[in-house]
């Protein structure tokens, strides 16, 4: 029996990236000595107030079918949010609720691709990226950002890139993997050439809310923003609460009318007990989200101290998020192997930065979502390893 192209075209996009994590997680479970820093899933317990909320709603009678694209308490709460977020009146129409980050960035470009087009993606991309770009027919066009230069987008560079078929820019900052923030100045130059070229700016927003010295200025804030930016968000890093699947568009009115139509095709409503749980946590529960933020601050602090200056190694310092870029090609290996190597020597598991494309193949990504000693005794391990790496070559 046939099946559709594009679905062998998403296994090669980046979905079997998590290997070695599978393992890390199934050894872990088996009650061995396992740190597991290969993803981003956070390690704090969803803030009380919000399980209660949700506890609360399940009470109410909150389990029949809901509203495609998000409940009034939950679209009117994210409309509040994002309007003293961004410095301006977000209403609810503008407001698309979804099953999580991911859910809304593949909504939104199956409203904006089709067979044919094409989106680039600022280079490394989350690694899911290309295969949302594929399965909506398009062709995704990595323009590289400037790793020498902490990974800045080259606006010049996306700017050349640009063809009739390009239909979509996706920027994502703060980034992942890297955690840089693009400036203001840059933010703006992207948006005009989206304008200047009749272009939509995806704009993937998801760390907004986890910047640590400096923020992020959302280009549907600047002038000319509103009609050709759309917006992705989600609740999963900024308020732990990854496993509930909560995520949302900001865009303009007939868009976000379009993506109802299609959630309407392929989801119905989302679980309205969660919703309302949602809605809690955007209107009551700052105080934990900025002890989040100052928690992965502080861890980032610690990778930084302990695995700076070393022989073969260079660890970057993120401007936000929760992960940290550690280049190992002066150790005379791949991210791949070091991942591996690593992980066989001292059962730490980090994702190989190939993962994202080749800009990051002598890089791995480790995530900060342990809780401080863990992480202290996991950069004691990578020590260990690298130093170990060391006197075997000297030997």
């Amino acid at each position: 029996m046939r099946y559709a192209s594009f679905v062998s075209e998403l296994a090669a996009s980046g979905s079997d990236a998590w290997a070695l994590h599978s393992r890390a997680q199934e050894r872990q479970q088996a009650g061995d000595p396992v740190i597991v820093l290969s993803v981003g899933d956070p390690d704090f317990e969803t803030p009380a107030g919000i399980v209660q909320a949700c506890k609360d709603a399940l009470d109410a009678g909150a389990t029949k079918y809901s509203l495609a694209g998000g409940i009034a308490d939950l679209t009117g709460a994210v409309a509040r949010n994002e309007s003293a977020r961004l410095g301006m009146t977000v209403a609810p129409s503008e407001i698309v609720v979804t099953s999580g980050a991911q859910n809304a960035l593949y909504v939104t470009m199956r409203c904006l691709l089709e067979p044919g087009d094409e989106a680039i993606l600022l280079a490394p991309p989350y690694v899911m990226f290309d295969g949302v770009v594929r399965s909506s027919g398009a062709t995704p066009v990595h323009v590289p950002l400037r790793g020498d230069a902490g990974f800045t987008i080259d606006a010049d560079a996306l700017e050349a890139a640009i063809t009739p078929r390009t239909r979509v820019v996706l920027m994502n900052s703060p980034h992942n993997p890297s955690g840089a923030v693009a400036p203001p100045e840059t933010v703006r130059r992207v948006l005009e050439i989206c304008r200047r070229n009749d272009i939509w700016l995806i704009s993937d927003e998801v760390y907004a809310d986890l910047c640590f010295e400096t923020s992020f200025d959302s280009p549907i804030a600047m002038e000319g923003g509103r009609d050709c930016t759309v917006v992705i968000r989600s609740m999963s890093k900024s308020h732990a609460m990854s496993g509930w699947r909560v995520g949302w568009i900001v865009g303009p009115a007939d868009l976000c009318a379009h993506a109802r139509n299609l959630l309407n095709n392929i989801q119905y409503g989302g679980s309205a007990f969660i919703q309302h749980a949602a809605a809690h946590a955007l209107l009551n529960e700052n105080d934990a989200l900025t002890a989040m933020k100052d928690a992965y601050k502080a861890r980032r602090e610690i990778l930084v101290q302990y695995l700076s200056g070393l022989p073969g190694v260079d660890i970057l310092r993120p401007d936000a998020g929760i992960f940290c870029l550690l280049h190992v090609g002066g150790l005379g290996m791949d991210g791949s192997t070091f991942a591996e190597r690593l992980f066989e020597a001292q059962d730490v598991s980090v994702l190989a930065g190939g993962a994202f494309g080749p800009a990051l193949r002598d890089h791995v990504r480790i995530s900060l979502c342990q809780p401080e000693p863990v992480l202290i005794e996991a950069a004691t391990r990578i020590r260990a390893f690298i130093g170990g790496l060391k006197e075997t070559t000297a030997a």
